[in-house]
């Protein structure tokens, strides 16, 4: 995410160190151009000990849920060399450069709290809102309400119930459960939900977490835009995000 001056890496969860500079190099990025990484919960897809190594390398600081101090200290930072500087925050919002970040708990499995983040700046003469959520197992108890007037939305659509209930995994109960993910057409019923509430529709939706075994970007897409345009939001751009490289630059303007 970026705004201004501000670079702001939300998750890093690829394996190597190689690999995580290979990516931000590819998105036209550095370590030394990051000014916090911000950890959205304990899974090894998110956060991976490579990162914590690099953010010690360029003293970029992490940023995590209070909550999740202690079992990132045992599960992750005991397997980094070093780590860049811990900077716990609660439920409440701080800022990050020209970036205000506000935490909002999502229900998943990873031990300790899941966050999603409402980011807002002023650009343009306004207050610019994007929201990001990657893993959530439903959109109940009021979830929407995060989502409501974002000029950019990010969430998870990760599987296709077709594909998960042909699939060999022992896990297809969990991904499937209210602790887990959220299906293509949760997430396209989630999002007609949060633009029927909404006083304008966002500049696009991007969709996030995909599974490589259970999903893929064009049934995702085709099916999140299917629902949209039943609901009369068929003019909103719909797009998949890559799991294999950086996407495309997304614009809240």
């Amino acid at each position: 995410m970026e705004h201004g001056e501000t670079r702001l890496l939300v998750d890093a969860g690829i394996p190597s160190r190689k690999g995580l500079n290979r990516a931000l190099a590819e998105a036209g990025r550095s370590w030394d151009e990051i000014d916090a990484l911000l950890v959205s919960h304990l899974h090894g897809d998110h956060i991976h000990p490579a990162a914590v190594d690099c953010c010690a390398r360029h003293e970029v600081p992490i940023l995590l849920h209070e909550k999740n101090l202690r079992p990132f200290t045992r599960k992750v930072l005991s397997r980094a060399a070093a780590s860049g500087p811990l900077r716990p925050f609660d439920g409440t919002e701080f800022h990050v450069g020209g970036i205000l970040v506000r935490p909002f708990p999502v229900p998943h499995d990873a031990e300790g709290v899941t966050c999603g983040f409402v980011l807002t700046a002023r650009a343009g003469g306004r207050m610019v809102r994007v929201t990001l959520a990657t893993d959530l197992g439903t959109g109940g108890n009021g979830l929407f309400e995060e989502f409501v007037d974002s000029d950019l939305i990010l969430i998870e659509s990760n599987y296709d119930p077709e594909m998960l209930s042909a699939s060999i995994r022992r896990d297809r109960a969990r991904v499937d459960s209210d602790l887990g993910h959220l299906s293509n057409e949760q997430a396209g019923t989630f999002l007609a939900r949060v633009l029927l509430e909404s006083r304008r529709p966002p500049r696009a939706v991007v969709l996030c977490h995909l599974s490589s075994d259970h999903n893929t970007p064009a049934r995702a897409v085709e099916t999140v835009r299917g629902i949209l345009t039943r609901y009369g939001f068929g003019e909103v751009p719909v797009h998949a995000a890559r799991r294999d490289g950086p996407s495309p630059r997304f614009s809240a303007l």
